[in-house]
């Protein structure tokens, strides 16, 4: 892969429950927007979380909203990361002016009501 390309993986969908969007390769300076749905109504909060392409590297928390809220991004994602928060079981991401490393895996997760 050359540094001019940025690879956003997005997993399969977490549990029965999520669709996530797919796999996606985003050229550094351009945008992407990641979607997750979940079809029950019982979630709660929805999250995007980043796994970094370094080895040993932490998963961190990017985003998370619950139904109806604005979005509460993490601080270092901030500056280039947008959200509107959850409505009707869905959260987006939009990554302005992709970065190399922003380069890792992304996936969405959900906290049920219990």
């Amino acid at each position: 892969m050359d540094s001019h390309r940025l690879l956003v993986a997005i997993l399969l969908p977490v549990g029965w429950a999520l669709q996530q969007s797919p796999d996606t390769v985003v050229r550094v300076g351009d945008s992407v927007t990641l979607e997750c749905s979940a079809s029950a109504k019982n979630y709660i909060h929805l999250y995007w979380y980043k796994l970094p392409v370094e080895k040993n590297a932490r998963m961190q928390l990017v985003v998370y909203s619950m139904e109806g809220r604005k979005a509460d991004i993490e601080k270092e994602f901030q500056n280039r990361f947008q959200s509107n928060g959850t409505k009707n079981n869905h959260l987006s991401v939009k990554i302005d002016h992709a970065l190399l490393n922003d380069t890792g895996t992304y996936f969405c997760a959900e906290q049920d009501a219990q």
